[in-house]
């Protein structure tokens, strides 16, 4: 590790200099050259090295939040229910996404992957994240299921649910989602819900 003169020893060394009218500032000059020689050829360990990048990279990347898990609230009573600022949610699966038809493959990807062709309903976990960057609405919100988009949170709600997320600390929420399509349908649209009352 590297070590230079302590400011006690630069004072020691001045004192002394002018206590034998500067031939101690001699040697003073010596010191100050074999120290700096020695820091400029001391190696640096590796393990040092290593630490130095990986103190540079946490530096650069911002602190990870995790993603919870949601249970939708229930009621104790319809007039509870009625009185719910988000009373129009209360019934399983009734918050629709927005924009499926923007990513119509990665659904249809789902869809393949559980084979559900003829089945016209999917029931699944879905993963509402926030999505800070999006031009089109400062507080979207992006639905994700399987690692793939698969639409938004209307911007009628993009607020409130980027509040809600922040209030729990979170970067994203996993809720209950339910994929639905007509199955006599040969080029259906495909739609997605989610069960999310806030």
């Amino acid at each position: 590790m590297k070590k230079g003169i302590s400011k006690i020893e630069h004072a020691f060394h001045l004192i002394l200099s002018l206590a034998t009218a500067g031939i101690w500032f001699v040697i003073y000059l010596f010191r100050i050259i074999y120290v700096v020689t020695q820091n400029k050829t001391e190696p640096i360990s590796t393990k040092d090295k290593i630490m130095s990048e990986v103190n540079k990279l946490n530096e650069k990347i911002p602190k990870a939040t995790e993603i919870g898990t949601y249970t939708k609230r229930k009621f104790s009573s319809i007039e509870e229910a009625e009185d719910d600022e988000y009373f129009e949610f209360s019934d399983d699966y009734t918050f629709e996404a927005v924009g499926e038809s923007h990513y119509r493959e990665n659904l249809l990807a789902i869809i393949e992957k559980n084979n559900a062709h003829k089945l016209g309903e999917l029931q699944v976990d879905a993963v509402m994240v926030q999505e800070p960057n999006n031009k089109f609405d400062e507080f979207a919100v992006a639905i994700f299921i399987d690692n793939k988009k698969v639409g938004h949170v209307s911007s009628d709600y993009s607020f409130e649910v980027t509040t809600y997320i922040d209030e729990k600390n979170l970067n994203g929420i996993k809720v209950k989602a339910v994929v639905g399509w007509n199955t006599g349908n040969p080029n259906p649209p495909i739609g997605v819900r989610l069960d999310f009352n806030f």
